[in-house]
């Protein structure tokens, strides 16, 4: 992947590209960050940029030799560590997953840890880094480099890493190598060692520029102005987040109608209607209401910013904005933590595969409480 291929994060680049032509490549480096910056991406990119055979100033050449196999994440001098899910049927090391891993940096190299746990399983397993991937970490980077001067060893979410496979990290970043550098991409530095915090020259991401997440979406996107720019003050400097927002966009007019109408007749303490529009409701699938909830949570805490006259703080399209302009008024600090705790409590219920009439039947009575409260 070549750098000018990174969505935005220009002074990251810079002080990437300044390390390999100052001669300043430290052995082992972290990259950290929020999810969706572009944190693998960076990494993907400065590996090419170290194993490029004719470094330009600003970017790999992306026309050698070197550059064209690391493009198709298959140069033999960077390998790949990451999370996987063990089954029992396969062994739980990268290598396994690597038809997987490729396929899905080739895709999007903004790929989520989600969304790598669905393309490798079925979305409810979390993969690991498991203890057998210690070994083959220190057999790669114990080999001689093949084709270029280093060897370069990505690893992403080391802090998915058992304390195990942990230890033996931390063991090679005491004992370097020699012409290696490990590229660690982490997004919660809580869960892992401090030992390893300590040996690495740690580099913070920041969430990407809103300009960057607006020209990509109106390049990837055929869609209003609007909703470009709902999506992209959704996401936070988070591409996928943003991705995500705008695809959404059917479901949430759907799920905006369905809220409407539930607010409406709360209001209005219409109890027989709101059972008719609850059946509605739940004759689509439970995940479409918890998709429902979900948003109800979120347009609810943007509908109390705007009676707090926190605009800054809110992100609509333009029928979210009609509304709120009237609703916003009538949620405040009197009823909107009885509102929450009983979306959330109606939520958690439904986890618990509880019955999912009786719990929208609860949570209309507590939303005609709530807005007897105002």
């Amino acid at each position: 992947m070549l750098f000018s291929e990174v969505l935005g994060q220009e002074k990251i680049k810079e002080q990437l590209i300044s390390m390999v032509q100052d001669n300043r490549l430290s052995h082992a480096l972290l990259f950290h960050g929020k999810e969706g910056v572009g944190k693998k991406a960076l990494a993907l990119s400065f590996a090419q940029y170290i194993v490029c055979e004719n470094k330009k100033e600003n970017n790999a050449c992306g026309e050698c030799s070197a550059c064209k196999k690391a493009q198709k994440l298959i140069h033999p001098d960077i390998h790949f560590v990451f999370p996987v899910i063990k089954d029992g049927s396969k062994k739980a090391i990268s290598d396994t997953y690597i038809s997987e891993w490729r396929e899905g940096l080739l895709n999007n190299p903004y790929f989520t840890y989600s969304q790598w746990n669905s393309a490798i399983g079925d979305g409810k397993k979390a993969s690991s880094i498991y203890v057998d991937e210690s070994s083959e970490m220190i057999k790669k980077l114990n080999f001689k480099a093949f084709e270029s001067d280093y060897k370069v060893m990505l690893i992403w979410l080391p802090e998915k890493m058992n304390t195990q496979t942990a230890n033996k990290l931390l063991k090679t970043l005491e004992e370097p190598a020699e012409k290696t550098v490990l590229i660690l991409v982490a997004e919660n530095l809580d869960f892992m060692l401090s030992t390893i915090l300590s040996r690495v020259q740690q580099i913070k991401i920041p969430p990407i520029s809103d300009k960057y997440i607006k020209q990509y979406l109106n390049e990837h996107f055929l869609t209003s102005e609007d909703l470009i720019q709902f999506s992209t003050n959704y996401g936070k400097g988070n591409l996928p987040r943003s991705i995500e927002a705008l695809n959404q966009s059917e479901e949430n007019e759907r799920y905006h109608e369905w809220f409407v109408q539930f607010m409406r007749l709360s209001y209005g303490n219409k109890m027989l209607d709101l059972i008719k529009l609850n059946d509605e409701i739940i004759s689509h699938d439970k995940n479409e209401l918890k998709n429902f909830l979900l948003y109800s949570i979120r347009y609810l805490r943007d509908n109390f910013m705007l009676n707090k006259e926190q605009d800054n703080l809110v992100f609509l399209v333009q029928n979210e904005k009609d509304f709120a302009e009237r609703f916003s008024t009538f949620i405040n600090e009197n009823n909107i933590e009885l509102m929450y705790s009983s979306i959330n409590e109606t939520m958690e219920n439904i986890n618990r595969n509880a019955n999912v009439k009786i719990q929208m039947q609860v949570l209309a009575i507590n939303m005609v409480r709530a807005f007897s409260m105002i």
